[in-house]
């Protein structure tokens, strides 16, 4: 809590008033709201509270409900909070309809649950019912069978559409059918109704029902639900409706890309164009939807709406067609927020470097020494030592550096490699570590890294950029006994140090090492940055690491995303098919079906062979039966990928 109080008038509160008719109370970061959390935090129920639950009935309703939002952001660490519950109860009727949904919502997280379903027992405010029960939806508020019953036949659509989606979260599956086509048949009257502007949440009618199924496990009958709602005979809200529905099963599922990736393919040339765009979007979304769909992505490249999208899938998926588009692209200055993903996936793909290259250079010569534009060094990273032509641009940048602008000239440089001698001796000037990886890795002289790790203890913690040189050592020679010490200090250190150290210790000290990495390494599997680099270091182990083959294959057999929690629901699926991916591949190699010489295990650029078996692991799982217990076991049916026994949530 911060020991200052915020500057007050002679009441001492004046500062209250004015951040709550300003709305500055309600920006993060502000002193005055990170000191009123902070004493709300300390004392709940104390006098800040108090004189919060003082402007609720302020005469202006912006003011009711700056203050309603603010207690709303406060009330995550209070799940009962009466006094505030009373406050918003009193609001339920207040004239601002904004003011009364915001309380409502308030109203059922700080409230006790009988408290709440008595308020939505007693409402005949649609708008207060509305919101009541969406956010009753939210909190999963147990029981009161009775009264969602009764608002199964509300006057209200909308009404209706909640009660009935609550109660399909609690019934057996012999009621889905009835409850389903209820659903259905209030859909389309509650379709921005439930993600009204003033609302407190923002899922559509078909979210929340596509949400419901997926709690039940549902797969099979949430594709389904998609695909009939996308029917061209449906009108344009409700096919929006069937595309997010869709997302949400891709988010959910991973065999649904396969299933819905056909109903969004259809959509692309619908109208309005809005149905045709979030189609695109969200067949963007999976890579392996817009693997399965490339043809289609790329009869739209041209497409003056849906080509920029199109490209950027196609690209991402490492398809070369892609590739004179992203060029384009990157010469409008385009916004396209996973260009720089698209341009690495093709460089890893094999894509020719000349165009790439030479818009990159193209960018870099129309700009200042001392500008370094993010994408064009993206770009030129991604093809490493094929930028090598980009070498004159790159070291303008240094010798026209200004404060921490060579940082990306750095980086390209390093991934260049020797093929970028001309710029060693600029690079010997920075004493930076960025300067000295690329000087290593351009001049691959054993010293530069010598150098540095003789001036680091040798009890070494945190330290990423001695885990990177050390592994560069190991690479190339091998390490002295000093830096052997070194390199076993990080690895006893938890995190990335432990992880960056692993591969580096099995080429130093091999087979010996195999009981200890078995031991500590599997618990970063299901981690999505350190994931990948864990395979790698399993793979190299060979048949060493034949021990950890059971884990992988519960991981390849599960039916349900990894719920990686990066914090972006779509990259996350993304983030899911690049793991698969890469233990697919790891664990062909560990069991000896793939040679080591078909590349690394990396992201979405796997072999061949490794395509095949992925193809092969997701037509089994589409195949496989959904009425499995909802308990959460991923058990694997008739996929024969090593069984598992283990809750979904346990990934290896």
């Amino acid at each position: 809590m911060n020991s200052l109080a915020p500057a007050v008038s002679p009441d001492g509160w004046g500062w209250l008033e004015a951040g709550i008719v300003s709305g500055d109370l309600l920006v993060p970061g502000n002193h005055a709201r990170s000191w009123m959390f902070g004493t709300v935090q300390a004392d709940s129920d104390g006098s800040t509270t108090h004189r919060l639950l003082a402007f609720t009935t302020d005469g202006r309703a912006l003011v009711r409900l700056t203050v309603f939002e603010l207690l709303a952001q406060l009330c995550f660490r209070h799940s009962e909070w009466p006094v505030v519950a009373f406050a918003a109860e009193s609001a339920l009727c207040d004239a601002n309809l904004a003011v009364r949904r915001t309380a409502a919502a308030l109203l059922v997280h700080t409230g006790e649950p009988d408290r709440a379903m008595a308020a939505l027992n007693a409402s005949t405010d649609p708008v207060v019912r509305i919101a009541l029960l969406h956010a009753v939806l939210r909190r999963k508020i147990p029981g009161h069978q009775a009264t969602l019953e009764r608002l199964r036949s509300d006057p209200v659509p909308a009404v209706r559409l909640l009660a009935n989606i609550a109660v399909l979260s609690r019934e057996d599956s012999a009621a889905w059918p009835a409850l389903d086509a209820a659903i259905r048949a209030d859909l389309k009257a509650s379709i921005g109704v439930l993600n009204a502007p003033e609302s407190r949440f923002a899922e559509t009618a078909g979210e929340l029902w596509a949400r419901a199924m997926i709690g039940l496990d549902r797969e099979q009958d949430c594709c389904a639900w998609a695909e009939r709602l996308a029917n061209p005979a449906e009108s344009p809200q409700v096919r929006l409706e069937g595309v997010r529905i869709a997302v949400a099963a891709m988010r959910a599922w991973r065999a649904a890309p396969g299933r819905v990736a056909p109903i969004l393919t259809g959509l692309l040339g619908e109208e309005p164009a809005e149905v045709g765009s979030t189609a695109l979007r969200a067949l963007a979304l999976s890579l392996t939807a817009s693997r399965l769909r490339a043809d289609d992505l790329a009869a739209v490249m041209d497409d003056p709406e849906l080509g920029a999208v199109a490209a950027t899938a196609l690209g991402c998926v490492g398809d070369h067609r892609a590739v004179p588009h992203l060029v384009r692209l990157m010469l409008s200055d385009s916004d396209e927020p996973r260009l720089a993903e698209a341009f690495r996936a093709v460089a890893r793909a094999g894509a020719d470097p000349q165009a790439p290259v030479a818009a990159a250079r193209q960018i870099l010569a129309a700009l200042p020494a001392s500008c370094s534009p993010e994408l064009p060094m993206r770009v030129l990273a991604a093809f490493g030592p094929a930028a090598a032509a980009a070498v004159p641009e790159l070291i303008a940048r240094l010798e026209g550096a200004e404060n921490d602008t060579p940082d990306w000239a750095f980086y390209v440089l390093g991934q260049i490699g020797p093929a970028a001698a001309a710029a060693a001796p600029e690079l010997r000037d920075y004493p930076t570590q960025g300067a000295t990886s690329a000087l290593l890795n351009v001049t691959s002289d054993r010293a530069v890294a010598e150098r540095y790790l003789a001036g680091r203890p040798e009890e070494l913690r945190r330290d990423r950029f001695a885990s990177q040189l050390l592994t560069w050592l190991a690479e190339h020679g091998g390490l002295t006994v000093r830096q052997h010490k070194q390199l076993r200090s990080l690895f006893r250190v938890p995190g990335f140090e432990q992880v960056e150290s692993a591969g580096a210790l099995w080429l130093h000290e091999g087979p010996a090492v195999a009981d200890e990495l078995l031991a500590v390494l599997p618990k970063y599997l299901s981690d999505d940055l350190h994931g990948p680099k864990v395979l790698r270091v399993f793979t190299a182990m060979g048949s060493h690491a034949r021990p950890i083959l059971d884990r992988l294959d519960r991981f390849i057999a599960l039916r349900r995303r990894a719920g990686l929690n990066i914090g972006d629901d779509d990259a996350e699926i993304r983030a899911d098919e690049m793991l698969l991916a890469a233990t697919i591949a790891a664990r062909e190699r560990i069991a000896g079906s793939l040679p080591h010489e078909e590349g690394p295990v990396t992201e979405w650029a796997y072999s061949s062979a490794a395509i095949r078996a992925l193809q092969t692991v997701m037509a089994q799982l589409a195949a496989r039966r959904t009425d499995l217990p909802r308990s959460g076991c991923c058990r694997v049916g008739e996929v024969t990928l090593g069984g598992c026994t283990t809750p979904c949530n346990q990934l290896f």
